[in-house]
Order: structure tokens, then C-alpha cells, then sequence
């Protein structure tokens, strides 16, 4: 039977004293402080009062001394007796990242990845009662920038150069939405295992039939130590009735493939349930290990587009072609572990509640925590996963490569399993950067281009021998010669905000095959930024608040995309609620422009749009669409509603309207369109109606509306309904909104019961922001309301009495009860 013994109390840490002899920094009984495993040295010292908190004012800049120091940890713990016939294996599931360690004054480990764990074998090493652990942790940073002194500087966006050489996640070093906080310390689980015998590598690559009626289950599992007795395999329903089982003998290696007719199929968010089987392996003795699969299809597909040149970029679960609306995902906090098996639940339910169906894990960050997995199971959530490298010229002599396979083959082991994994992705930008500095594309020396074996050979052996079923893309951006291609693979549409800073109107002309990248700026919610900025400065373009923009020209750029849309305020609550509108409408733009091409079966011109970013790290102005305090910003209620099943769009140009529709479901949709123009002081100009027919999973062009009014002044509404309930619906105004005024809207807010509100207006209003308390729940907000709608809004922990609002025109945010005296 195995005995597991967490280790997870009574750590403590100190910082290295270079001048001394090691063992003299562990044999001293000044310093140390209580550590927390898992955790991250900021953490303790955060905790301990040692340093202010990073995420607050400029203390960033005061705590660098952290990463550029090495720290001790140390453990005295109690081990049960170890029989002649057991084994015992000390588990490190996280070091970060150069490490070394000893037990009871003997060198047992040294590991300078943080992407793999460590397994040990003490059991000739371990004393029944008191054993001693001790963990020398030295400075990533200044063992990366030892390192690069002897193979040379290498080429890279964002951070400092050395990073390359690390394998340690990159954000750390800092990036343009992220501080330099260099962590160390134990990050994951540390335990000890005493066992006979125990399973490991349990594995089930489902299989489906091509109609869908019958799937197997291939089950093995590795049986270590003691080869006796029997292992028990069992596969269970979703239901979690026991749907079959097999006792077999014991073997280092234990199969038996399960067939199931008519099994329960995993769609996507919106496509359908997700129900999930257990795959379940028992050795006597008690030992058991468990995995949890869907039954489904995947296949990404590249095909002609009609009358298009290229190649399509789209997945095709269970015979069914996906558009991947969703976001990147970037760590969701600088110190891991203080991210909760809670907090990622609820982020990730923030994205399927938005209507989204595919997240990217980006390769700058790590390779997430089961649970993350776990949840896009649970919710549906396609994953995009890359490995993790980003925005460099990584080398690729023979001990890092070595490193890589190790750590891939880790990642690959580990996540192969899930459901919800889509898609094994090289990299992030390097082909990019590659090509930036002529090492690859049209007259590029590949030779230069050292990492290209990791990514085109390295990497796609491992996937393809461990998780063959699994597509495989080397990098992203990739595909056309130089990777910005819009006709091939993805792309990464950056010709917004970076490059020439197109107006975000254009995003349409922008598109790609499958956009995986594209975002625009904007500030986090005011309650956060007063939380993190000292009262003096708060004010657009203070020192702190441009601290919290680590996009190098961030502040400029971010002034002249406000400053096209609408008058730039002076006061932080105006620029925050001018920034976040901006946002708001660039992100539609891009996504409703994107969706439409979508087009129907063989003409897939863009199959998916993957916001740059969903989420946050700590308080900044950035990309992100939900702050570091988990508050989302108005652009998600934007892409919530241009990513519903059924949506419609609306072009206005000197002629008149141009109307499309999206049917994401599977059934035609038989639907009533209105179209409405209004002046911009709720004078109505015209209506039409009419009923369209919308086929399943198409775009449906629904024609030209002919202008009768100058579009410089004139609001175009466009609304779907199906039996009365609207299901759809856009406005365009004319723009830019600056040239614009707007009267007051006479804006009416009637709570109707605890969780819920209605809205009605009696002139036009552009960009009603509501807000209550923190935890606040909306189903929509950041809307356009029009004379004659009312409009219902459900919410969570709604706070009337903090019940506000704030709309384009209006000089304050108003509160909710003093509205009639507005």
C-alpha cells in the first residue's frame, strides 16, 4: 500500500549570504523565516513584512533585489520506517528554477527546469523519525546572464535577453503587460511516497468511429516496484455507473481496450453537452489512479477557400466545423500559487459565458495546472496549447534541446488526455521574430535560425509519438513565408495598435485565415486602479499610472486611439470610461467583421478570432478584457453579444446598410429582421421588416438597405427576433464619436426585483455603463438603448443603493436614484 506524505508545513527561508560557505548560511539559526510550500519567496516576504507589495504605487521598481538573490529553504520531517521490500521516492512537482537539493546532507537532486517535476529515489538515503531537507534555490536572472556571457546574446522581444537560455516561464522577466518579478521557491507539490508497488502513466487515447456510433477506450497503466496480485481497469459513464471492467495480473505494463456503442459524444460550448467518461485503474492493495475523457473527434482542417487563394485554418469536432471565437489566456497571477482552484473556475466561466468556445494558453506563461485543463473540460473550452517559448531566438545546443524533450514529453504525458485539448503549438512569434531579423522567409539563412529544429522536428516527434491524435502547428503566428500571411495558417493581427496603427475600423481588412492574436488597450476598472494608486496620482498620464502600462509607448497609443473616438478627459474615472469604450467597439469591429466571413461549407475564409488577452496578471492598462481583480471590462459584454449563437451585423457606407447574419447552430433559423434609422435626437427616420431565413452554421449575406438620410448623422439599428424575443441585435452610429453631440438621453433605471433591472431611454443613448458593488454579476452592460425598447438586465449580488451609471456625452457617472434630477 502506498503511505503519501505531503510536506507542504513547516518550510523556512532565508536569502543566501554569498561571503559565507554554504554550509555555514544552513547551519546559522538567524534569518530564517516561515515559508509557505507551495509558494514563492515574494510571497513569504510579502507576508513577513519584508517587502511592500509589488502591485501597489512604483514598489515594483524596490523589490528587484529579490530575483537577483539566491535563497535557501529548509525542513526537518518525520518519515515512517521503510520495509525491505518497499520503496520511497521523494515528488517534487515544482521547482523554480535552478535547484539543488540535499537530504540529510547529501547531494540528491539538481533541476534547472521549471516545467518539469522531480522524482527521487531515498529509500537507501531515508532515516526512520528525523530527516532533514535542504533546497538551494539561485537567481534565475543572474544564472541566465552567466550562462549568455559564455553562448552569446540572442535576439527577442520583451524581457531581458538571458531569459532564453532559461526554462523558466517567461513572463517572469517581465512583458508589456506584466512587471519583472523574478519568483523562486518550491511552486508545486513536494511530497514523499513509500510503496511496494504503485501505478503510474495511465493512459487513454479515445478512439471514435467515423459515424460516430462506436468508440473504444485503450486503456494501460504502468505498475512500478512490486510486480504481484492484480490490477482492476474500469471504465464509468458520465452518469458514473461502472460501463465495464477487467481484473488483470500484474505486469509492468497493464492493457485492455473498452468499446462502447452509441457513447455519449464532448462538444465544444454551444454545440452541445460535455459529458465525460472515467477511465479508472486499481492495484490491490489500495493504489488507484484515474483519468476523466470525452469521446469526440478532432481535426484541423486546411482546404481551398472558393474562389479564394489559400488554404482554410479551421477545427472540425465530431465531423462539425467550430468557429473559434475565445481569447489568450496569459498566468493569472505573478505569483502561481496564489491562484485558486476557484479563481481559475470562475475565470474560465467568465470565457464560456461570454460565448466563447476556444482558449490559447500562450507560451510565455506555463503549462497550466490540471485543474485549468480539468474546467475547459467540464465548460467546453477548447484549448490551444502552446509550449513555452515566446517572442525569441531560443539556442538549441545539445543540453537545452535535452531539456526540451524532457519537458515536452512531461506536457504532452500529462494533458494528452483531455477533451478539451485542440491543438499543440510550437511556439509564440518566433517565426516572427525570426523573420524580423532575416533568419527566415523569402531570402532568409535558416541557419540562423537555430530553434527551428525544436520546432519543425523536436516537438512534432514527441506529439506525434505520444498523443498522435492531437494536430500539431509549429508556431504561432505561422504559415505564409514571413508568418503575417492572411491567406494561410494563422495569424497575429497586430496592424492594429502596433505596427502602422491602423484605425480599428479597419480590422476587417486585417483578417487571417484564423486571427490567434489581435487586441486594443484600455484601462482596468477605476475601483482597482484606486486601490494600487496613491490619491495624488490619480490622473490620466501620472508617474504610477503610466507604470501600470508596460507597454513601452503604451500611453501614447492608447491616447491617439481615444483621442480618434472620442474627446480625451482629463479626470481618471472620464479616461478610464473613454478608454474602455474605445475598447469596446474596437473589439466588436474585429470580431463581427471576423465572423463574417466565416461564409458557409468550402469557403471558411476566417474560422477564428482569439482576443489578445482575457485576463490580467496585476493592475495595468492593458489588452485585457477581465482586470487582475477579476472585473470584467465593457469590451466582454461587446464580444458576449458578437459571439452569441445567433448574432447580426450591420456595414454603413454613403449608400446605405449593408446586413449579415450568423447561424452558429446546427438548424436553419427562420427569423424577423428590423432595420431602423434615427436621427441622433431619437427622430425616427425609417423602419423595414422583413423574414429571412438563416442556414445552420453559415454566414447569410441578407442585402443592402438603401439610405435615404445622411449617414453622418444617422443611427442604424438592426434587430433579429424569433417569436417575438429579440435574439440579436446591432447599432451603428456615425463616427468617430468626437464629432458627435449628444443630448441627454433621459435615461429611466427601474430595479425590478433583486437581480434584476429594467433600462428605457427617450432619446438615443451610446455606451450605458452600469455598475453596483464588486461582486456584481451582469449578464450585459456597456449598451446602446434606443427610444421605444425597454431593457431587461439580469444580474447577481446586485447593490442598489451603489447602483450607477455613465453613458457617452454624459460629464460624471451619475448615481441610479438621482437620475431624474440629471
Amino acid at each position: 500500500m502506498t503511505h503519501s506524505l505531503s510536506l507542504h508545513s513547516g518550510w523556512h527561508f532565508k536569502a543566501r549570504k554569498p561571503q559565507h560557505p554554504l554550509s555555514d548560511d544552513f547551519a546559522s539559526d538567524s534569518d530564517w523565516a516561515a515559508a509557505s510550500v507551495p509558494g514563492t519567496v515574494h510571497q513569504d516576504l510579502l507576508a513577513t513584512g519584508r517587502i511592500p507589495d509589488p502591485n501597489v504605487g512604483l514598489n515594483e521598481l524596490d523589490v528587484q533585489w529579490v530575483g537577483e538573490t539566491d535563497w535557501l529553504y529548509q525542513l526537518e520531517f518525520d518519515a515512517p520506517a521503510v520495509a525491505n521490500d518497499q520503496r520511497a521516492d521523494l515528488c517534487f512537482d515544482g521547482l523554480d528554477t535552478f535547484a539543488k537539493v540535499w537530504m540529510n546532507g547529501e547531494l540528491i537532486l539538481e533541476s534547472e527546469n521549471m516545467f518539469v517535476p522531480r522524482r527521487v529515489s531515498v529509500a537507501g538515503k531515508l532515516r526512520e523519525g528525523s530527516n532533514e531537507l535542504r533546497v538551494l534555490f539561485s537567481s534565475a536572472l543572474l544564472r541566465g546572464q552567466g550562462i549568455e556571457a559564455k553562448l552569446g546574446k540572442r535576439q527577442l522581444w520583451n524581457g531581458d535577453s538571458s531569459r532564453l537560455y532559461v526554462r523558466k516561464a517567461q513572463y517572469h522577466y517581465g512583458w508589456d503587460w506584466g512587471p519583472v518579478l523574478m519568483t523562486a521557491g518550491l511552486w508545486r507539490g513536494v511530497r514523499l511516497e513509500v510503496y511496494a508497488a504503485r501505478l503510474d502513466e495511465l493512459v487513454c487515447p479515445v478512439s471514435l468511429s467515423e459515424d460516430l456510433k462506436h468508440a473504444e477506450f485503450p486503456v494501460s497503466v504502468d505498475v512500478k516496484g512490486k510486480i504481484a496480485g492484480n490490477v482492476v481497469l474500469e471504465l464509468l459513464g458520465p452518469d458514473g455507473a461502472v460501463v465495464a471492467s477487467q481484473t488483470l495480473p500484474a505486469a509492468e505494463t497493464v492493457a485492455h481496450t473498452f468499446s462502447v456503442d452509441n457513447p455519449a459524444l464532448w462538444w465544444p460550448a454551444g454545440y452541445g453537452e460535455q459529458p465525460l467518461y472515467t477511465v479508472r485503474a486499481s492495484l490491490e492493495y489500495g493504489t488507484s489512479s484515474e483519468l476523466r475523457v470525452g469521446v469526440r473527434t478532432i481535426r484541423l482542417i486546411q482546404e481551398p477557400v472558393a474562389d479564394e487563394p489559400g488554404s482554410s485554418f479551421f477545427f472540425e469536432i465530431n465531423g462539425t466545423p467550430i468557429f473559434c471565437g475565445g481569447a489568450n489566456w496569459i498566468p493569472d497571477d505573478n505569483f502561481l500559487p496564489r491562484i485558486t482552484p476557484q479563481r481559475y473556475r470562475t475565470r474560465l466561466t467568465q470565457a464560456r459565458d461570454a460565448n466563447m468556445v476556444m482558449i490559447r494558453v500562450w507560451g510565455g506563461g506555463i503549462y497550466e495546472n490540471d485543474v485549468f485543463y480539468d474546467v475547459c473540460d467540464e465548460l467546453g473550452l477548447l484549448v490551444w496549447q502552446d509550449f513555452m517559448f515566446a517572442c525569441g531566438m531560443y539556442p538549441a545546443h545539445a543540453e537545452f534541446q535535452a531539456s526540451i524533450r524532457e519537458e515536452a514529453a512531461v506536457a504532452v504525458r500529462r494533458l494528452c488526455h483531455h477533451a478539451s485539448l485542440a491543438l499543440w503549438c510550437g511556439n509564440n512569434e518566433d517565426y516572427q521574430i525570426a523573420h524580423s531579423v532575416g533568419a527566415y522567409g523569402p531570402g532568409g539563412d535558416e541557419s540562423k535560425f537555430d530553434a527551428l529544429s525544436t520546432y519543425e522536428e523536436l516537438l512534432p516527434e514527441v506529439c506525434a509519438r505520444l498523443n498522435p491524435a492531437t494536430p500539431y502547428w509549429p508556431g504561432s503566428a505561422f504559415g505564409g513565408p514571413n508568418s503575417t500571411d492572411q491567406e494561410i495558417g494563422d495569424r497575429h493581427t497586430w496592424d492594429v495598435w502596433h505596427g502602422a496603427m491602423a484605425p480599428y475600423q479597419d480590422y476587417p481588412r486585417y483578417e487571417g485565415r484564423f486571427v490567434a492574436e489581435f487586441g486594443m488597450q484600455s484601462l482596468p476598472s477605476l475601483a482597482l486602479l484606486e486601490s494600487v494608486v496613491p490619491p495624488e496620482e490619480r490622473f490620466p498620464a501620472s508617474r504610477t499610472l503610466e507604470h501600470h502600462n508596460k507597454a513601452g509607448d503604451g500611453p501614447r497609443r492608447l491616447n491617439v486611439y481615444i483621442g480618434d473616438t472620442v474627446p480625451i478627459p482629463a479626470d481618471l474615472p472620464g479616461y478610464v470610461y473613454a478608454s474602455q469604450l474605445m475598447q469596446t467597439e474596437a473589439l466588436d469591429c474585429a470580431y463581427r467583421g471576423w465572423r463574417r466571413r466565416w461564409g458557409r461549407a468550402g469557403k471558411r475564409a476566417v474560422s477564428g478570432a482569439l482576443v489578445w488577452q482575457l485576463n490580467d496578471c496585476w493592475p495595468v492598462t492593458s489588452w485585457a478584457i477581465i482586470d487582475s481583480s477579476g472585473q470584467p471590462k465593457p469590451a466582454y459584454y461587446a464580444i458576449k453579444r458578437a459571439l452569441k449563437p445567433v448574432s447580426v451585423g450591420v456595414t454603413v457606407t454613403g449608400k446605405g446598410a449593408e446586413v449579415w447574419a450568423v447561424n452558429g447552430t446546427a438548424e436553419v433559423q427562420t427569423v424577423t429582421l428590423e432595420l431602423r434609422t434615427l436621427a441622433l435626437d431619437g427622430q425616427e427616420l425609417g423602419t423595414e421588416t422583413r423574414e429571412v431565413t438563416l442556414a445552420a452554421n453559415e454566414v447569410t449575406e441578407l442585402g443592402h438597405f438603401a439610405a435615404e438620410h445622411d449617414a453622418a448623422s444617422t443611427i442604424v439599428a438592426v434587430t433579429l427576433r424569433y417569436g417575438g424575443d429579440v435574439i440579436a441585435r446591432e447599432v451603428r452610429w456615425p463616427e468617430p464619436f468626437k464629432y458627435l453631440t449628444f443630448p441627454d438621453p433621459g435615461l429611466k433605471v427601474d430595479v425590478t426585483g433583486p437581480d434584476s433591472l429594467s433600462l428605457s431611454v427617450t432619446r438615443p443613448a451610446k455606451g450605458i455603463w452600469l455598475e453596483s458593488a464588486p461582486e456584481t454579476v451582469w449578464d450585459d452592460n456597456m449598451l446602446d438603448l434606443l427610444p421605444g425598447e425597454m431593457r431587461l438586465i439580469q444580474t447577481r449580488q446586485l447593490n442598489p443603493a451603489k447602483l450607477t451609471a455613465r453613458w457617452l456625452g454624459a460629464q460624471e457617472t451619475v448615481r441610479v436614484g438621482e437620475l431624474e434630477r440629471v
